[in-house]
Order: structure tokens, then sequence, then C-alpha cells
């Protein structure tokens, strides 16, 4: 989904609850606030702030993921920079990040729901799938 619809069925979902811990303002601070976050591109990782809970990365790196020692133990949301329609995002590489439970896709090109349903490689039910298209000025 993209991230704004995403959000909304989220707040949709919510309405209908009565619980005290929103997954809606999770996500917003997740994405809107400063958190603790880890960069890691290249096999570069760069990390600010204790128990990281943001995780940066582009497709290129993915795979260099799982032979890093990332603090992953925190981590709730990987953003992932992907600009090649032609990507594969292998899902595995995250099966050690025992809190994860959104995948966020950016990307500078125009991509669709169906796009990142080709792209997924290896799809795991616990993660959350969304993207928003970035485009410069």
């Amino acid at each position: 989904m993209e991230l704004n619809v995403y959000i909304s069925y989220l707040k949709t979902l919510e309405l209908s609850t009565t619980t005290s811990f929103s997954n809606e303002q999770n996500l917003e601070d997740l994405l809107f606030k400063i958190q603790p976050s880890i960069y890691f591109y290249s096999g570069v990782e760069k990390t600010y702030g204790d128990k990281p809970r943001n995780l940066y990365t582009d497709v290129a790196s993915l795979n260099g993921l799982s032979n890093s020692n990332l603090l992953k133990n925190n981590i709730e949301i990987v953003a992932i920079n992907c600009n090649n329609l032609n990507s594969t995002i292998d899902l595995s590489v995250f099966s050690s990040f025992t809190k994860l439970k959104y995948i966020y896709i950016l990307s500078n090109i125009s991509i669709t729901d169906q796009d990142i349903t080709k792209m997924i490689v290896n799809y795991d039910e616990r993660f959350n799938i969304f993207y928003k298209v970035v485009k410069g000025e």
C-alpha cells in the first residue's frame, strides 16, 4: 500500500477498537519523529543513539545485512531506497529482526502496488509493507 493509504487504513481500524496502544501513532512516530537509527549503505554501518528503532538502507545493501553486526533487537521499521523496478527485495534478510513490523520502500521513480509485489521475495506476513514515491523538485 502507498504510505498515506496505509496510515488511513490503520486509523480506520483503530476507530473500531478500544486499546490504548495506537499502531498508527507508533508508525507516525517512527516515520516523522527523530529516533535512534542505523544507516547501512554499501556495507558501512552508522548508528545514532541507543537502542535504534529505525534502519535506513538501499536495495543494493540488503545482502550485506546478513553479515553485519547490526543492533537488530529493537529495529521496528526498515526504510529501503529502491529506484529500479527490476530490483528484488528478499525479506528473509530480516528474519533475525525480532521486533521488525514495517518495511517502508522509498522510490524516486513512479512505482505501484503491483511493482512492489513483484519485487518481494520470501514474503513474511509479520511485516507490513508500504511505499512512497518521493520525487525531487
